[in-house]
């Protein structure tokens, strides 16, 4: 019986001193792996070209960022406030009030609702691009 607990603890002390080996070698391996990814994105970030964004926030003070920032949002909220609900009737029915019944009239309604949604965010981002050129150009 001796001998079993003798050859147990001999194989525990054994078992630990390989799991302690494992667990330095994963950790060694984990902060190698933690530097090379550090070292990967100051890298990037000194080989990267800096833009005229970043370069004018460098300049102006962060004040002068977060009041423009505050007049974009609200000019954008007084856009979205001035611009009145749409509602569509053709004959006495508003479109979209009920499913259509056939599948041409189904794909008729999604060209339709394709087209709208293509026309209205080809307005934003123009929009918004003015804004932008306004921004950059400061």
């Amino acid at each position: 019986m001796e001998e079993k607990i003798l050859t147990l603890r001999e194989r525990s002390q054994v078992a630990v001193q390989q799991g302690k080996r494992a667990l330095l070698i994963a950790a060694g391996v984990g902060g190698a792996m933690a530097i090379g990814v550090v070292a990967a994105v100051v890298i990037y970030r000194l080989t990267r070209p800096t833009t005229a964004r970043e370069r004018l926030e460098r300049v102006f003070p962060t004040t002068w960022w977060e009041r423009l920032k505050h007049a974009r949002e609200s000019v954008e909220l007084g856009i979205r406030k001035a611009v009145p609900p749409v509602r569509l009737y053709v004959g006495d029915k508003q479109v979209g009030e009920e499913p259509p019944s056939n599948t041409m009239q189904k794909v008729a309604l999604r060209l339709a609702q394709a087209a709208g949604t293509a026309i209205g965010g080809a307005i934003v981002q123009r929009m918004l691009s003015r804004f932008d050129r306004k921004d950059s150009a400061a």
